[in-house]
């Protein structure tokens, strides 16, 4: 059950090209913000939690997404400081740190 509601109100790549190619009459604007809007906020609460558990292997894959996002929307500073901190973080920061 759990699936069907992830698949059916969480925006994946297919699923939202299949939406938008749709007709202007037939698409429903709403329902693809909201999809979009709830996968933004699962990639936030993953985020939140794997900082909390001290998770940083979780933390530095949920970078990525974000990195895309802060570039698309022109946050062009967020995204190079996330962008110079995973490189310090695998190049340049002690084993200790890693």
């Amino acid at each position: 059950m759990s699936r069907v509601i992830v698949k059916k109100f969480i925006a994946t790549t297919q699923d939202l090209d299949a939406a938008r190619e749709k007709p202007p009459q037939q698409r429903d604007k709403r329902f693809e913000n909201q999809t979009l809007r709830n996968r933004d906020e699962l990639l936030y609460i993953d985020l939140c939690q794997a900082m909390n558990t001290g998770d940083i292997g979780r933390v530095e894959a949920s970078f990525l997404p974000w990195i895309h996002m802060f570039k698309a929307t022109g946050k062009h500073k967020y995204a190079s400081q996330m962008s110079r901190f995973l490189m310090n973080l695998q190049f340049n920061y002690p084993a200790a740190l890693r």
